[in-house]
């Protein structure tokens, strides 16, 4: 989920505002911003722009902000007419929470947002319910205006007996006119779906994968988690991604080429880059055992995704023409993940590990154990399951 935190809480910074926002998203999908003009500013050139048309899940955002009162900033969401998320949604329905502030008397002002948050951020629970009241809310309004068009919300697959022609626009508080006269009859986003059975299962299948590998590690190879991930895409792709390109042929001179495990594509609507995602074993460590150094196929794990991330970045046009062939279109930057080694270590050894990525210069590339990909998995289940308006 795509979320917007608005709030100048004195020492804020993004890593602890997120701790409070985890079980909704992840950290590149975590957006903090300490005034409403640059939340505004955010909105209209990253989000509703028509070149750039993204999805947001919603907003939140302390009464008092730099001096700055949220009303303003919620009648501006409120009166605007523009679309976002691919031109399928109104920008004014989007859902606003306000943090409930016991120095001022809200009452009055409390109605005008979709939800209110008490006790922030020290209840976590009030949080969570506010936000999933609001969410599913949101959602189940949106399943109503499909209704309305001629399309089940279950399948959006129009109805057999659906009217040609839809006249009662002024009913459409979410969908935008664009987005029934064009009769689009899919909406891509993975919490349209009904059904997430597959994905808890796929749970338990990774944690038993992950024990052979610890009980065998000679036998669970990458190219053994290479074919679960295929089957079980979502935990490459989560919410932002709509498919991912298997061993890619990024072509350099004489037949050469790099071949990273996998590229993420993101959807149009995502506001995330393309991701380069590179597998290595469970079962590699990642420093010495005096914790000084990188093991040296660690380190050239992360010299292997700096080739990938030379490539992408760079101007050849060869490069730019493979890119082109697997992509659709070059993009203004990529992200970069290795997938490698566990959580235990990582955790004992963070700062070491920061540190020799800052030396290497291995900052843009995401370090991932198996653990916290299957953590973040999990969280995805929760929050899809907790916010599925068809149970």
């Amino acid at each position: 989920m795509q979320i917007i935190f608005i709030s100048s809480r004195i020492s804020i910074n993004k890593s602890e505002a997120f701790t409070w926002f985890q079980p909704f998203c992840e950290i590149e999908e975590f957006h903090l911003f300490t005034d409403f003009d640059s939340t505004k500013d955010f909105l209209i050139k990253d989000v509703v722009d028509p070149l750039q048309q993204k999805h947001v899940d919603f907003i939140i955002t302390d009464w008092i902000v730099k001096k700055q009162e949220a009303i303003p900033f919620l009648n501006w969401l409120r009166d605007s007419n523009a679309s976002y998320s691919a031109n399928n949604f109104k920008l004014k329905s989007l859902p606003i929470l306000l943090i409930d502030d016991p120095n001022v008397q809200l009452n009055d002002v409390q109605k005008e947002f979709n939800a209110v948050v008490n006790d922030f951020p020290i209840n976590r629970s009030k949080l969570e319910l506010a936000v999933k009241h609001a969410v599913k809310n949101w959602r189940y309004n949106l399943s109503c205006e499909l209704d309305l068009i001629g399309l089940d919300p279950k399948t959006q697959k129009v109805y057999p007996n659906h009217r040609t022609l839809f006249i009662s626009y002024y009913r459409l508080k979410i969908l935008t006119r664009e987005f029934v006269d064009t009769k689009s009859k899919r909406l891509n986003y993975l919490w349209t779906q009904n059904d997430f059975h597959f994905m808890d299962d796929s749970n338990a299948e990774f944690l038993f994968r992950m024990k052979k590998a610890l009980t065998n590690p000679s036998k669970y190879l990458e190219k053994e988690f290479h074919d679960f991930f295929r089957n079980n895409d979502t935990f490459l792709r989560g919410e932002d991604f709509s498919h991912f390109i298997y061993e890619p042929h990024l072509y350099k001179i004489r037949a050469t080429y790099d071949e990273p495990d996998f590229i993420n594509k993101p959807h149009p609507y995502a506001l995330r880059l393309p991701e380069v995602f590179e597998v290595k074993r469970q079962s590699q460590r990642i420093l010495r055992r005096n914790g000084e150094k990188f093991i040296e196929k660690a380190r050239k794990s992360f010299q292997q995704v700096m080739r990938y991330k030379a490539y992408m970045d760079s101007d050849d046009p060869r490069h730019k023409h493979y890119i082109e062939k697997y992509l659709g279109n070059i993009y203004p930057g990529y992200e970069y993940t290795l997938l490698m080694g566990s959580k235990g270590e990582k955790d004992g050894y963070i700062d070491m590990i920061e540190r020799l990525q800052d030396e290497f210069e291995f900052n843009d590339i995401k370090l991932i154990t198996y653990e916290e990909l299957l953590e973040k998995h999990i969280r995805l289940c929760n929050r899809l399951n907790d916010m599925n308006i068809f149970l």
